[in-house]
């Protein structure tokens, strides 16, 4: 039996664009799958697209997924080929016709929130670069996945496959015109999560359902892309997300299944939203409906730290946790850190700083212009 190849290792650089500066971010990779949790620009799973098929461009084809250059073949398939007939192959297949076909796939909540993020993040690279033919080349292999609600999107993950026709959009979105190399999903639990902006005239409420001795302020999520705290729907339990992941973790191994002589699919999956604190409770709020007088107060309050079912689903090498080191809400820099929870004392840390307006933008009229929009960066050590 012949071993199955190894995916295409993906650096943490990966995460974040091109500096400007030329200065190589960490070489470190990713662990597959990988649960990463805490600040990143919105931008982020199309940085790790678009980079993850840079590398796959560059890389020499892999002899599973080459064609035999010494027999006609009336039929190739395999992750990342268009399923079309083709003539005999005189000579070797050129290596940017055979990774053309890599693709990633992007699973993330509704189109409107996901794009009013990015326009709101403003981005300096991809204000400047976006309409460059190499990445708009690179975008077209990039599936996007948009879903409304956790009940779409477990469905969708339900239902994920490789369809026998090139026309997928006549047999719905659960169908892929090939297999992703590649699966990214983003803000997951922003899905089940509501804006909470506090209005200033009013005292905080007494009472939010936090169980005694615990910290009220870690229920509540901020993240800087947005400036708003975030807090999950109280009849969210931990079942709800959990069953998510699940479904995640049972649709790679379904694409898996489909070509086992080629590199198995990678997931990743990016949670902007939470933080090491981020908690759920087992059980939804006491109702009529729900009480029972043989449970104590202790066990229906009895809140899960998502972190734990993540590590027990993924793994603990799986696991990777940003913190911010430094910032205010509203400042002009703030800077983060990235670590392996089986390896805490490695950091990498990265700025997320203002950045000017585009040269061809139109000038303030009056007073001096103003930075507009974000970029982030890595920190060399």
């Amino acid at each position: 039996m012949t071993m199955r190849p190894v995916p295409i290792p993906i650096p943490i650089s990966s995460l974040l664009p091109p500096s400007s500066t030329n200065q190589a971010g960490p070489s470190t990779c990713l662990h597959t799958p990988s649960y990463i949790v805490g600040s990143l620009p919105p931008t982020s799973p199309i940085h790790l697209a678009l980079n993850y098929l840079t590398l796959a461009d560059r890389l020499p084809c892999h002899p599973t997924n080459a064609p035999n250059s010494s027999q006609p073949s009336n039929d190739i398939k395999g992750k990342g080929k268009e399923k079309e007939k083709t003539e005999s192959v005189d000579g070797p297949v050129p290596v940017h016709e055979l990774r053309a076909g890599e693709r990633v796939l992007i699973i993330t909540g509704s189109k409107g929130s996901f794009a009013d993020s990015i326009q709101e993040e403003d981005e300096d690279y991809f204000r400047n670069r976006s309409g460059y033919w190499e990445v708009m080349k690179r975008l077209k292999r990039v599936d996007m996945r948009y879903c409304p609600t956790p009940s779409h999107l477990q469905l969708l993950l339900t239902l994920l496959t490789e369809s026998d026709s090139r026309f997928t959009s006549k047999f719905g979105t659960q169908y892929l015109e090939s297999t992703p190399s590649l699966v990214i999903l983003w803000d997951i639990a922003g899905m089940l999560m509501i804006d909470q902006v506090p209005d200033e005239n009013e005292p905080p409420p007494l009472d939010q359902g936090v169980p005694s001795g615990e910290d009220e302020e870690m229920h509540v999520e901020s993240n800087p892309s947005t400036g708003k705290g975030r807090t999950f729907i109280s009849s969210v339990c931990m079942s709800d997300y959990m069953d998510v992941l699940s479904a995640s973790r049972a649709a790679i191994d379904h694409l898996n299944s489909l070509h086992p002589s080629v590199p198995p699919t990678q997931l990743i999956i990016l949670e902007p939203s939470l933080n090491t604190s981020s908690t759920l409770p087992i059980l939804p709020p006491l109702t009529s409906e729900n009480e029972d007088p043989r449970m104590s107060k202790s066990a229906r309050e009895r809140r899960v730290n998502l972190i734990d079912g993540a590590r027990w689903l993924f793994g603990k090498d799986s696991i990777d946790i940003i913190h911010q080191l430094s910032g205010e809400k509203g400042g002009m820099t703030s800077y983060f850190s990235l670590s392996f929870e089986t390896n805490q004392d490695e950091k990498y840390q990265m700025k997320r700083r203002k950045c000017p307006k585009a040269e061809y933008t139109t000038a303030e009229i009056l007073g001096e212009e103003k930075p507009s929009g974000w970029t982030w960066e890595w920190v060399s050590s």
